[in-house]
């Protein structure tokens, strides 16, 4: 019983840690979300879900930029460089709308 005590809060933890990566925060600030989710899971949770910026305002709104090269284009989200026109990323697997044409 106590495995289970330390490790669904060790994967809740886990998961806030990850989250807080997509979401840009500092590595010192990740670690502390970790370690305080995991240690006082009933206090920090919620306070994340309070405090954590919503993803709409971190996402960059796609606009199909070319690169200089014809035929190359940059992820909106992830800012890498891929060669095909393709529906999801390759590096970061969002989806990439269609401008219409």
């Amino acid at each position: 019983m106590l495995y289970i005590a330390i490790i669904i809060p060790l994967l809740i933890a886990w998961w806030v840690a990850s989250d807080a990566k997509k979401r840009g925060y500092s590595q010192a600030a990740i670690v502390s979300w970790f370690l305080g989710v995991w240690l006082v899971l009933i206090i920090f949770l919620p306070l994340y879900f309070i405090l954590r910026p919503n993803s709409t305002i971190l996402r960059p709104k796609p606009t199909g930029q070319t690169n200089a090269i014809e035929g190359t284009y940059v992820c909106p989200y992830c800012g890498n460089l891929y060669r095909e026109k393709v529906p999801f990323c390759p590096y970061c697997g969002r989806g990439l709308e269609e401008d219409g044409s």
